[in-house]
């Protein structure tokens, strides 16, 4: 009795073919459409990443570019102003001319139409040094008007980084050139070459060096005493003016009052003609003093300039200042003395035709 109830139990639990089948069916169904809809997920989710990238459910307008070269820009990069991400890249294509020219198509949200006008300018740019490309839009003038939907704004070479490497290789290789000269400089130096390379390496040519310093010193000191002795000079033949002068202005004086013996003006001549001959002699004096100090000063400027002897005639800037300033005073003297002149010639042209 228990083998047969053991029996009927089995027959209960026990499924039949044709229901394992169909269960491996609808579990193969479920797979299969789980699958599925993960996958319209997805597609979903792209349709909707590419379309916010490429603007396809946004209000947009067109505008276009031609570039000489665009360095790589793919459809689908991005559009930039200012660092905003504004819209993105639609076709970039060869012009179908000689120009070779490409142009690309470009895709502008429409809330940043007003700030693309007609002085917009486009260039193609990179993030970084291995970066994506994109278009980066300036705008010089806002005030400008708005460009039109589809219309082709102005452009900008790209930098090419290849121009930048050749450069760069052209300025390592100057500087291997320059290198090289040095190199060459300093071994010709040290063989004591050329007129510095013997200076610094023989002895005989730097105590010569020596002895002409020492001769310079020697001038100059002597030139130094000889410019003592000419201010000396000048400012002695200054006061001598300056008196002839007082002296001059008191003869006239005497003259116009009647004082003195006015033949002795008008028929002994030596008293007229030394003071002439005294005054064409200050002149001369005075003239000579000028050319000393221009030839003075010229020397001393050319030996403070000398790389060599210049430290030793950085004092001469004032006994230069001190000539000029008695060539001044002499030079204002003659004029006096000159102007007291022509009065006693015309005193004494008077004094003829109205004795």
């Amino acid at each position: 009795m228990n083998t047969q109830e053991t029996q009927q139990g089995s027959s209960v639990i026990e499924e039949s073919p044709f229901q394992g089948k169909r269960r491996r069916r609808i579990n193969r169904s479920l797979r299969v459409g789980l699958f599925f809809l993960i996958a319209l997920v997805l597609l979903v989710l792209l349709v909707f990443v590419l379309g916010d990238r490429r603007n396809l459910f946004g209000n947009t307008f067109n505008i276009t570019a031609q570039f000489e070269n665009v360095e790589g820009l793919r459809s689908g990069a991005a559009v930039f102003i200012s660092g905003i991400r504004v819209g993105s890249v639609d076709a970039v294509n060869l012009v179908a001319d000689t120009t070779l020219k490409v142009r690309v198509k470009m895709t502008i949200e429409k809330k940043y139409h007003e700030l693309i006008t007609t002085s917009s300018v486009a260039a193609v740019g990179q993030i970084g040094l291995v970066g994506d490309k994109h278009v980066e839009i300036s705008t010089p003038d806002v005030s400008a008007p708005i460009v039109a939907k589809g219309s082709e704004i102005k452009t900008n070479s790209p930098l090419a980084y290849t121009d930048i490497l050749e450069e760069a290789n052209q300025a390592v290789a100057n500087t291997e050139s320059i290198t090289a000269s040095l190199d060459t400089l300093f071994f010709r130096f040290r063989r004591g070459e050329g007129t510095l390379g013997k200076f610094l390496t023989d002895d005989a040519a730097y105590n010569e060096l020596v002895g002409v310093g020492a001769s310079a010193q020697e001038l100059f000191d002597e030139t130094t005493r000889r410019f003592a002795q000419l201010a000396v000079i000048l400012r002695a033949t200054a006061k001598n003016v300056d008196n002839i002068t007082r002296e001059s202005e008191q003869l006239i004086q005497d003259l116009g009052e009647g004082k003195g013996t006015v033949g002795a003006l008008l028929y002994d001549r030596s008293l007229y003609d030394s003071l002439e001959s005294l005054v064409e002699t200050l002149n001369r004096t005075a003239d000579n003093a000028g050319m000393a100090a221009r030839e003075f000063g010229t020397n001393m400027r050319g030996l403070r300039d000398n790389w060599l002897l210049g430290g030793l005639f950085s004092g001469s800037e004032a006994d230069e200042r001190d000539l000029e300033l008695m060539q001044n005073e002499i030079n204002i003297q003659k004029e006096e003395l000159r102007r007291q002149e022509e009065l006693l010639k015309q005193r004494e042209r008077e004094l003829l035709t109205n004795p």
